[in-house]
């Protein structure tokens, strides 16, 4: 199996979308390319790869930039040739553009940094195996607000009411929540966001280790590369 990670991170220090990789990885005998948006680094066509995983970014997914384009009229392309796609919060709002223009991504009226509780609304392959309700880490002050045409909703928090969906039936997939991130990687996240205040409220900041668990990303990655 080969998987495309495209990372649109424009922080240096989380070039090469390690978390993704690392879950990517998960797929026995995969290999994982990587491959950099924001320095027009996509690769000429979508079909080679087995699977197709766009990572979040601190870009606003209302910007427009060459590289933007670039990036959904490669999403575009990877639609139409019914590849696999599971978006993660940019990678999820930029899904949502793709499908319906910028009309159905705005700023949220309420940020979420920390661990949301999602709550899931139905069946769905992504979601296989985990309990009605989880918690995961957040971070984002954008949300999809309106659901593309054909998008199942699939999840929600009480923050964010588009926490994920499912394009109709296809293994075409997106969450606003970051399941791929680790412990030391969220906590990290919060105590920056301490240090900047910003956001000025934060979810459960002090409750990491008992909110934390391996196991949430793990099962939506494994189902995500099994679908």
């Amino acid at each position: 199996m080969r998987i495309l990670i495209i990372d649109n991170n424009i922080e240096p220090r989380s070039w090469g979308a390690v978390d993704l990789a690392r879950l990517a990885k998960l797929a026995p005998g995969a290999t994982v390319h990587v491959r950099r948006a924001p320095h027009d680094d996509l690769p000429p066509s979508p079909q080679p790869f087995d699977r197709l995983l766009v990572s979040g970014s601190k870009t606003s997914s209302l910007e427009d930039a060459p590289w933007i384009s670039n990036l959904h009229d490669f999403i575009r392309h990877a639609l139409d040739a019914g590849k696999p796609f599971l978006g993660i919060c940019y990678g999820h709002q930029t899904l949502a553009r793709v499908l319906a223009g910028k009309e159905s991504v705005r700023k949220g009226a309420r940020p979420e940094f920390g661990w949301s509780e999602i709550e899931l609304l139905g069946s769905s392959p992504l979601f296989e195996g985990l309990p009605r309700k989880f918690h995961t880490f957040s971070s984002h002050f954008e949300e999809v607000f309106r659901l593309p045409a054909g998008m199942r909703h699939l999840a929600r928090s009480e923050a964010c009411e588009i926490q994920a969906c499912q394009l109709g039936d296809s293994p075409v997939f997106s969450v606003q929540f970051h399941p791929e991130r680790p412990l030391e990687a969220a906590k990290a996240s919060l105590a920056e966001c301490k240090r900047l205040g910003r956001p000025k409220a934060l979810l459960r900041p002090e409750e990491s280790e008992a909110l934390f668990d391996p196991r949430i990303g793990e099962t939506i990655f494994r189902n995500f590369l099994s679908v």
